[in-house]
């Protein structure tokens, strides 16, 4: 009997064990979006957003990514955790070029109120949200403006939604550092903004009205029990604190973030590795050191 001739069945529950493979895999370093994707891609939610125009995502290891984009209405690239938490710390470095409007940022969503949220680093042409400040707060070596607005427009529960939309805008720019979103949250909640359920924490490139522009953004996403912010040493027990980094500078209990022991430090270091973390340091700024004393 020829091949095409003979009838193949083939059970139902096992052509869903084979669809729900498919599905499992995922997403993977390497992988290039150029419209509109959600997925993820190891334990990290990817999410590639625009309403028209040109760009392109492409995924690196954990949670950082590249993206361009040219002559966007609105466009959003983003990768993070969900639902994610209060006590996430975000270690970030980025190369950012951008043309016309846009936000470096993370970037998230509450339920119960529906919130669409930012905590701005840096942006383009214009610093948002173009509205009165609440007020500023001081946090992770700068000072951030809140602000609060009212939209109605695409939301994570669908089209045509009226919602919040909460705002940390960093007085000065910057495209490296470290960024404790719980102090942003609580912030936010001594001003009357509340805080609902958490739907996600990402980190995000976000471009609007843009003629184009590209970021590539080096990513680690851990949270505050595993990565305490501060300056200089801390002496009590189970606490990981940051020490300020000087040349030739060693210590048996040194770690960076991903508990990776760390000796005879330059002032400017990279490590390589599945999560990479950026060092740097001057004499007179501690911003940005990521490495800890584990006690």
């Amino acid at each position: 009997m020829r091949l095409s001739q003979k009838i193949l069945i083939i059970p139902s529950v096992l052509l869903l064990q084979v669809s729900a493979l498919v599905n499992a895999q995922g997403l993977k370093v390497g992988d290039v979006i150029s419209g509109y994707k959600t997925g993820k891609q190891g334990d990290y939610y990817v999410e590639y957003w625009k309403d028209n125009g040109s760009g392109t995502m492409t995924l690196k290891e954990g949670c950082s990514f590249s993206c361009e984009w040219g002559q966007v209405n609105n466009i959003l690239f983003r990768k993070g955790i969900r639902p994610g938490s209060r006590d996430q710390v975000v270690i970030y470095s980025a190369n950012y070029n951008p043309q016309g409007n846009s936000y470096l940022s993370i970037y998230g969503w509450f339920r119960n109120p529906l919130v669409e949220y930012y905590i701005i680093e840096s942006w383009g042409n214009w610093r948002p949200p173009g509205v009165g400040s609440k007020g500023s707060f001081e946090t992770d070596s700068g000072t951030y403006d809140i602000y609060q607005n009212q939209r109605t427009g695409p939301s994570i529960d669908g089209d045509n939604k009226t919602f919040q939309q909460y705002w940390s805008v960093r007085k000065s720019k910057r495209t490296k550092g470290v960024i404790t979103c719980g102090n942003h949250f609580d912030a936010w909640e001594k001003k009357g903004m509340k805080i609902g359920t958490f739907y996600e924490v990402s980190f995000n490139v976000e471009a609007y009205q843009s003629p184009g522009g590209k970021a590539d953004v080096t990513v680690t996403m851990t949270t505050k029990d595993k990565y305490m912010t501060g300056i200089g040493k801390n002496e009590r027990k189970n606490v990981v604190s940051i020490v300020m980094p000087v040349n030739s500078y060693s210590h048996q209990e040194l770690y960076n973030a991903l508990g990776k022991k760390i000796t005879n430090m330059p002032a400017t270091m990279h490590v390589s590795g599945k999560n990479s973390v950026v060092l740097y340091n001057s004499s007179k700024n501690v911003n940005g050191v990521y490495f800890a004393l584990r006690k």
